[in-house]
């Protein structure tokens, strides 16, 4: 009977571990599809601003999920690979949010985005000295690329690549690691 009370304790906490991580993700996509509205009204889409922000985001989500995480969650103790893992799973879930979120944009907030999106690129190949018929010419491919479905792909791809590289480097400085001779003295207690 202790056994099966244990196996369901277990269970439980494993449930309550998915669920931390999946809300820790899904306010984290809240809060960047927030900021990259932000940045829209006040003109500053695409620029240096908009990626300080993101990556404040991303870095103060991680780092604070890690932290909480591993105090409530793991008595403490976090590895490495648990935290990446944590890390990279809260991005891929912002990431899907982020993504649902440019598709809304590029539909119904401002459905203009991507021609104006087209020519910047146009005017980028332009000054770096390709032809004007040669640039007509890729106009066809610059469409296929700015496909709102592709680019929804690319975004949760890059949310999920984005976390991880920053979850990398905050879990070297979270991890705790136990000592296992005061774990094997817990079991003979």
């Amino acid at each position: 009977m202790n056994d099966l009370s244990t196996e369901e304790r277990q269970k439980e906490l494993k449930s309550l571990k998915s669920r931390f991580v999946l809300n820790q993700g899904a306010f984290m996509g809240v809060s960047l599809a927030g900021a990259y509205y932000l940045t829209h009204l006040l003109g500053m889409m695409d620029s240096f601003v908009q990626s300080i922000l993101t990556w404040a985001i991303y870095i103060g989500f991680i780092h604070v999920s890690m932290v909480k995480y591993r105090d409530h969650f793991q008595d403490g103790l976090l590895s490495y690979g648990q935290g990446v893992w944590m890390g990279t799973r809260m991005g891929i879930l912002a990431g899907i949010i982020v993504g649902a979120y440019l598709f809304l944009f590029m539909k119904v907030i401002n459905p203009a985005y991507i021609d104006e999106l087209i020519v910047q690129m146009q005017e980028a190949y332009l000054q770096l000295g390709l032809k004007e018929e040669e640039v007509a010419q890729m106009e066809g491919m610059f469409r296929l690329t700015a496909n709102p479905v592709l680019m929804i792909i690319s975004g949760v791809l890059g949310a999920g690549f984005s976390a991880f590289i920053f979850s990398l480097i905050i879990a070297i400085f979270q991890r705790r690691k136990g000592d296992p001779f005061s774990d094997a003295m817990k079991n003979i207690e």
